[in-house]
Order: structure tokens, then sequence, then C-alpha cells
């Protein structure tokens, strides 16, 4: 992998073979938008177009050298000191020589201790930049769980509103039916109540077979119930404008039911 320059829009654009520098920071001026990475890994094959501006920056070890190297200026500038007050001393031989020997020692372990407490300071920044990464891959995977639970909710609510139009058809073909049922109850008491009538009335006088009108009430005469139905007169009820036994096939004083 390979961290390079992702250079944001409206940036100077950085001359051709430009390296920063470890410690190079961007112009406090300059407006970056939200969100923007600044140093981006890439793969070592990636192939990056001419009109890119990637560069790319200095490795870990030269950024973590460039950090050391105040603290290792500050050691060798005690060295410097030490060695400056102790040729004050030259002159008894063997003590000059302990004296320098004491100060490189001193100087030495002060190096290595600004050495080692320059890689603890490094291990806590890596140690939080692992725990920052991830933080923001934990919140990468709720807001992916966050969008996939609000597209399972809306797929719930679109089948839940198509149940209850279903059922609101049903709910209607039921009242139709209803409907109906209430319509044939109607005409069937009514049958009921007119055979009742009938019955209560007597059979009817029989008219000359040759007449061929017997029971016809009045002048009204239909040939048979197609002539009655094509009137609108069917039901015939005995007593009623062309009823006639013909019709009645039944005797009960109903004629084309």
């Amino acid at each position: 992998m390979r961290k390079v320059y992702n250079l944001p829009p409206g940036w100077p654009v950085p001359s051709p073979g430009w390296r920063p520098d470890p410690d190079w920071q961007p112009n406090t001026q300059w407006s970056m938008p939200a969100g923007w990475q600044l140093w981006v890994d890439v793969p070592d094959t990636a192939m990056l177009g001419e009109d890119a501006v990637f560069i790319e920056v200095p490795d870990e070890e030269v950024r973590k050298a460039s950090r050391r190297k105040p603290l290792r200026i500050v050691g060798l500038a005690a060295v410097a000191v030490l060695v400056f007050f102790v040729g004050f001393g030259v002159g008894n031989g063997g003590q000059e020589s302990a004296g320098i020997a004491a100060a490189e020692a001193s100087a030495s372990a002060a190096v290595a201790a600004a050495d080692a407490e320059a890689d603890a300071a490094l291990a806590t920044v890596e140690s939080e930049k692992e725990a920052l990464a991830e933080t923001q891959d934990a919140l990468d995977t709720d807001e992916a769980k966050l969008v996939s639970d609000q597209k399972s909710l809306k797929a719930k609510a679109s089948g839940l509103a198509q149940q209850v139009e279903k059922l609101d058809d049903r709910e209607a073909a039921v009242k139709s039916a209803e409907a109906k049922v209430e319509v044939r109850e109607t005409e069937a008491t009514e049958r009921e109540d007119a055979v009742e009538a009938a019955e209560a009335a007597g059979p009817a006088a029989e008219e000359p077979a040759d007449d061929g009108s017997a029971d016809t009430g009045g002048d009204v005469y239909y040939e048979n119930c197609d002539a009655a139905r094509a009137d609108g007169a069917a039901p015939v009820y005995s007593g009623d404008p062309g009823y006639g036994s013909h019709l009645d096939r039944d005797g009960d004083g109903v004629g084309c039911e």
C-alpha cells in the first residue's frame, strides 16, 4: 500500500516532482470539504491517471525518524554542554578521560531515553489511530444496518397497505353478497305470502276447456309464461289479469314462477 496526497478541490496544484516534508502541514487558510481525506492508501499496483494529482509521501520509518529528530538534537546538545564543562577540568590526565567517558555515557543514556519516549509516543498515536479506525468501521456498519432496516420497514409498510386494500375489497364483496341475500329473502317471503293468500282464497272456478281463457281475470290472456314475462306480468297470481290455469302447472295459485 502507498499513502498518496489527495488534492482537495480549489487547492493549488503542487509543482512536478514535489515531495512533502514529513512535518508538512497545509495552509490553514485553505478550506477542505467536510470528511475529506488528505492522505489515502492505494495499492502498490494501482495506476494513477496523468491528470490526477497523487503524490507519494515518505514511508512511515522516515516519518518516525523525522519526529525523533528534535529529541536527538536535544540529546546531542546535552552531550556538547557536558563535554564543554568537562574540558575545563583537563589537566589531571586520568581524571580528564574519566570525565569525558562519563559525559558520553550520560549523553548516550539521555539520547536512548529520548528515543524510547518518542517510540512510546508514536505507539500511543498509532494505537489511537487504530481505535479511531475501528470506531469509524463500527459507525459505517451501524449506518449500513440502519439503511437496511429502513428499506425493510418500507417494504413491510407497502405490504401492509396492500393487505388492507385487499381486506377492504373483501368487505365490500361481503356487503354486496349480503344485500343480494336480503333481496332474495324478501322475494321468497313475498312468494310465500302470495301462496298462503291463494290457499286461503280456495281453488279457482274451472272454466270451459274449449274457451282457453279460464281464470284469466279479464280480457288479458297470455299464451305462455314467455309472453307473461315479456309483458312484465310474471309471476301471475290467481285473480290477476292474465292468470290462467295453463300458466299454473302446480296449481298453487301462482303462475310463471
